[in-house]
């Protein structure tokens, strides 16, 4: 297994080809995605104003998503190798509007609780 910490790079492309999947599912919160930027082990997801509609808070909340951060940090979570090389990198999942109102975020630990990770 590769012990290497996955780059900045291979952190944005997990994050946002995992918006990209879901949205092609009809997930409404990946569709309002927006952007990914990573720098020094913080991921900052960015979502558009379509995220305020009345639709995409009845899908989060169907789906008992209180913290956006638990949904952008999915492909973290993962008990794969990729997922632990990434996490290995990432001190943080940050999520806001365009505008800045934070959506929630994620510590390091929190995304490994997702799946009852240990590493």
């Amino acid at each position: 297994m590769n012990e290497t910490p996955a780059s900045d790079q291979e952190i944005e492309d997990a994050i946002r080809e995992y918006h990209e999947a879901r949205a092609e599912e009809g997930a409404l919160a990946a569709r309002a995605f927006a952007s990914v930027t990573v720098e020094e082990g913080i991921a900052k997801v960015v979502y558009g104003a379509a995220l305020s509609e009345t639709e995409t808070r009845d899908w989060l909340s169907e789906r008992s998503i209180d913290n956006l951060a638990e949904f952008a940090s999915v492909p973290l979570a993962q008990a794969t190798p990729e997922s632990t090389r990434m996490r290995m990198s990432t001190v943080r999942v940050e999520t806001e509007l365009a505008d800045g109102t934070p959506l929630g975020s994620l510590e390091n630990a929190g995304i490994r609780a997702l799946n009852s990770l240990e590493r």
